[in-house]
């Protein structure tokens, strides 16, 4: 039996592959879990920290697949109101993203942002690859796993800004080249598409959609 750093106890364990819920205990030991067990089968002796669930229900982290949390990060890392409530790995970029900077977007995080963050309103302009976003919220420190998209209305703004009309054959094409760049820059990456391919009414080809870059830089346990 391996170490054990923290014991989980008497609660409702739900394994997350469908089968049905059942009374034990967890055993973690360093960032992994090292035993699931019937109750009081392990000794809280061996465990450097003892935690009663009884009432409670033990299960894997929830992924927010849809995550709308880019802001609320650079406020606060620790991303209290999502962790309380399980939710252990965030999916950002649905819509935009703070990178890549240039072109001709204006204000990478809004309007707003020397308000709302001032101590990141500035940082954009120093992102040029999609992974500088990422880099930057390591060194900072956040409590859940990140993984996102690129944004595709950050790709469209850095080609024709916030013109609302269909863009040109130069614009789409800027738009691609910038997603070429983007899916060389990351090392594990895959496109992603809503069901079939979207295509812009201009020409039929497809239009550049959107990267996403698991990229985990967790400090919370999924299992």
């Amino acid at each position: 039996m391996a170490d054990i750093d923290i014991l989980i106890r008497g609660g409702r364990i739900i394994d997350g592959t469908g089968n049905p819920w059942v009374y034990g205990d967890v055993a973690i030991g360093g960032e992994r879990i090292v035993e699931v067990a019937p109750p009081d089968a392990l000794s809280p002796e061996d465990a450097g920290e003892v935690l009663d669930a009884t009432g409670m229900v033990v299960c894997p982290g929830f992924i927010d697949i849809q995550s709308h949390s880019i802001m609320p990060l650079m406020r606060d890392g620790r991303c209290i109101s999502k962790i309380t409530q399980g939710v252990t790995t965030e999916i950002m970029g649905e819509a935009w993203t703070p990178t890549p900077w240039g072109g001709r977007i204006e204000a990478a995080l809004g309007p707003n942002a020397a308000a709302e963050v001032p101590e990141w309103a500035e940082r954009p302009k120093g992102w040029r690859r999609f992974g500088d976003w990422l880099a930057a919220m390591v060194d900072v420190g956040v409590s859940p796993n990140v993984g996102s998209f690129v944004g595709g209305g950050t790709l469209r703004q850095y080609a024709m800004g916030m013109e609302m009309r269909a863009a040109t054959p130069d614009e789409l094409e800027q738009m691609r080249r910038l997603m070429a760049v983007l899916r060389a820059d990351l090392p594990a990456r895959r496109l992603y598409r809503h069901g079939r391919a979207h295509r812009h009414k201009r020409d039929r080809r497809p239009a550049p959609r959107r990267l996403y870059h698991p990229y985990p830089l967790g400090g919370r346990r999924d299992f």
